[in-house]
């Protein structure tokens, strides 16, 4: 036990004083944390949007360098480079000539994974600076998205040169939206700022519905067009037979725009159809065409009316409607008939939007004259889907408020949360409880 001999009024001494004693200013902290904040902000943000650009851009790169390397190694590495950059900046939607082709068809494909990398991106940047209010996904988001947005600049300046040209301005206006809104996303979402969560029941309920509803419509879209590239198999094969060894190419060109014509169906059995070609159009009734150019997705396009027995694709948004609209009330027992109208209506929109956005997305110009218009009407499909969805979702969700799914799915709810199971022991473990014949016996 130790004594200490020292009076009350006494001060500790000095190793006493600092072995206990830290004093922390608090105001230098803070100081010194808000200076070193931006430069980890800036730090962080190159880091991931130069990350970002390499992860899509290096690929497209190799692809370029093997096809130019097979066709004998015409050209200057310039033109192979800039080659690459065009493709780079086709999947950001921007126009751009080649030669005499103008092409504003963007391959969803690549588009999808450009705005994945963008929301990664901003994520790493938010959670770099430890970001979790509004400031800091506002912080991340903007440096990421200028940094990205000169990266783009320069890339626009660079790819014009011989065959190829871009348009600054048309470039920045197709492309700073998608990288604003992928980059918002990803820092909001790593942030957990959404407001997803601050949203009425009903309005999140709506607006996940009408997604599952207009992702439903694209499968079956995927899956008509894997059909029809099985029934018209054989002329696609001779359509990439023309080509020779630089079929590779082009076959991988049709798999990039796989999601485009997902989208074409989907409006196909919409009802608006689709056109690939100035004058054209293909639609479930009628299908106008003209000589089109040889590429294995205009091989697989329909040549005729929809035959008989295939008819029930006409319906098909209708009964998926019909479908999730029961699904809709049946998840929502608290709601009453009011809300679920509502909820239905705005899952109908949600839908027609979608759709319609992404009709607009997947359409545009692969050269002049006939190629000029390629892709389904955004307002057509939108408007005419908006139709059926409202009629499918509202008109089931009402129906099977009126035969009471709402309360079975209540019940069900109800025993699921006051049944407890308990598990049998399993043989062999060493919890199980002990077990003798003699004290059966007994």
């Amino acid at each position: 036990m130790r004594i200490s001999t020292a009076a009350p009024g006494d001060a500790p001494p000095a190793a006493s004083r600092t072995a206990d004693t830290a004093v922390v200013d608090t105001a230098a902290s803070v100081k010194r944390a808000k200076a070193k904040r931006p430069r980890t902000l800036f730090a962080s943000a190159l880091a991931t949007t130069v990350w970002c650009a390499t992860v899509v851009f290096t690929p497209i790169l190799v692809v370029v360098i093997l096809g130019w390397w097979q066709a004998g190694r015409e050209g200057a590495v310039a033109a192979v480079a800039a080659a690459a950059g065009i493709a780079w900046l086709s999947g950001h939607g921007v126009p751009v000539d080649i030669g005499p082709i103008h092409l504003s068809v963007a391959p969803l494909a690549l588009t999808a994974l450009i705005a994945w990398r963008l929301a990664k991106a901003a994520a790493g940047t938010t959670r770099a600076i430890g970001g979790r209010d509004a400031a800091a996904v506002r912080a991340a988001a903007g440096v990421v998205s200028i940094l990205y947005t000169g990266l783009l600049a320069g890339a626009v300046a660079f790819c014009n040169t011989g065959p190829f040209g871009v348009d600054m301005l048309p470039a920045l206006l197709h492309a700073v939206p998608l990288i604003a809104v992928a980059t918002a996303f990803g820092a909001a979402r790593e942030a957990g700022i959404l407001p997803w969560g601050a949203a009425s029941v009903w309005l999140r309920r709506g607006l996940r519905t009408g997604m599952i509803t207009a992702g439903a419509l694209l499968a079956c879209g995927a899956a008509a067009t894997g059909v029809a590239f099985a029934v018209r198999g054989p002329l696609v094969a001779d359509t990439l037979r023309l080509y020779g060894p630089e079929s590779w190419i082009v076959a991988l060109l049709a798999l990039i725009y796989l999601p485009n014509c997902a989208v074409w169906a989907a409006a196909y059995i919409t009802g608006p159809g689709f056109a690939v070609g100035a004058g054209t159009a293909v639609q479930a009734e009628m299908v106008e065409l003209v000589p089109l150019p040889a590429f294995p997705v205009f091989a697989a396009v329909p040549n005729g009316p929809l035959p008989s027995y295939a008819t029930i694709l006409i319906g098909l948004p209708l009964m998926l409607a019909a479908v999730f609209g029961v699904i809709l009330t049946y998840r929502s027992p608290d709601l009453r008939v009011p809300r679920i109208t509502t909820a239905a209506t705005v899952a109908a929109a949600t839908a027609a939007v979608v759709l319609g956005g992404l009709a607009h997305l997947s359409g545009g110009a692969a050269g002049q004259h006939l190629m000029a218009d390629l892709g389904p009407d955004p307002l057509a499909v939108a408007g005419i889907a908006a139709a059926q969805f409202v009629i499918g979702l509202v008109g089931s969700a009402l129906i099977a408020r009126l035969f009471a799914v709402h309360r079975r799915a209540a019940e069900s709810e109800l025993v699921r949360r006051d049944t407890v199971v308990i598990p049998e022991p399993a043989s062999g473990r060493d919890d199980a409880l002990p077990y003798s014949r003699d004290h059966c016996a007994n």
